[in-house]
């Protein structure tokens, strides 16, 4: 069953398939708790939410057997360089189509051709970002890839640059063996690439994260992070970006196969126009259906206005006041 249901989900255009049986382990669940003590994760308090049902799916649903982890490329070659000053930079996986939307419709397929295919009905609930469970954890148990020093998982053929979704079913399938290596080995590049020092090994402190600042963060970032965070608008890449695992995806050019993640694409920010939005209402017409909307108005106004000063954007001098 499994290799049958590997060929449905490469064929809905996932590149990634591991199967989770069970619970996850107490290591894990310690490490999580660690991160959440040390308060790394900023104002993310949600990340605290759901207690032990983060990593006990059967808390979730009593009658899971089996979660069906996937994976999708979002990785674009496009090197694109910042048209001038008075634009800003935004993360990879927000150029194209919001990946919540593309991702439930992509699960939805999937059980739909599964359950077409397998000829059974089956209990499940899909689930993508937007969910109790601990994601990355099963990702890692089921092997998808290892968990690198930038905490991102990293897969050894396509990076890291890749959206995680579940299926929780009754259906009873095998696991997958986990990678069982960390294979950053001595490398370090994305440590030491991190302009605001937010990464120890395997370990992010999201209070210095530009990610975190330009996308979560909603209050007034101290001037010491705001002249790191260069010219990233919204989110940051830069630690993914340097990684030799990654770095091999532009010479062989591994796109995304999904269209609405490189159709109508937005690598950049124009800031005038974004300090020039009027209205929430205005804002959320813009950035439909784009993952931009995280932000919110006032805070990518905000990031418009530090990244227009880092860039030195003398012509938006008056815009800025």
């Amino acid at each position: 069953m499994k290799e049958k249901i590997r060929s449905i989900a490469y064929d809905v255009g996932f590149d990634l398939v591991s199967f989770v049986a069970g619970h996850l382990d107490y290591k894990t669940i310690l490490e999580y708790s660690d991160w959440l003590t040390s308060s790394f994760y900023g104002e993310m308090h949600y990340l605290s939410n759901y207690g032990m049902k983060k990593f006990y799916p059967e808390l979730i649903e009593p009658w899971v057997k089996s979660i069906i982890v996937v994976g999708a490329s979002y990785f674009n070659s496009s090197l694109v360089s910042l048209p001038s000053e008075e634009y800003g930079r935004v993360a990879m996986y927000a150029w194209g189509e919001d990946y919540h939307i593309v991702l439930k419709l992509m699960l939805e397929d999937f059980v739909r051709k599964l359950k077409s295919e397998i000829k059974k009905e089956f209990s499940y609930r899909i689930f993508s970002d937007a969910t109790p469970l601990y994601e990355k954890g099963f990702a890692l148990r089921g092997g998808m890839g290892f968990q690198g020093k930038n905490t991102c998982i990293i897969n050894p053929k396509i990076g890291s640059f890749f959206f995680i979704g579940e299926v929780l079913t009754d259906l009873e399938i095998e696991e997958d063996k986990s990678l069982g290596f960390r294979g950053c080995g001595k490398c370090s590049l994305c440590i030491d690439s991190c302009p605001t020092d937010a990464l120890t090994p395997y370990v992010l402190n999201a209070n210095r994260c530009i990610s975190y600042l330009t996308i979560e963060y909603k209050g007034i970032i101290s001037e010491e992070l705001a002249l790191k965070i260069g010219d990233w608008i919204f989110g940051c890449d830069i630690c993914q970006l340097v990684c030799p695992f990654n770095k091999i995806l532009y010479v062989n050019k591994l796109n995304s196969k999904i269209e609405r993640f490189y159709r109508n694409i937005k690598p950049f920010l124009n800031l005038k126009e974004v300090m020039k939005i009027p209205s929430n209402n205005q804002f959320r017409k813009i950035f439909k259906n784009k993952a931009i909307l995280r932000a919110g108005r006032r805070g990518l106004i905000r990031n418009a206005i530090i990244v227009a000063v880092n860039n030195k954007a003398k012509s938006l001098k008056d815009d800025i006041a």
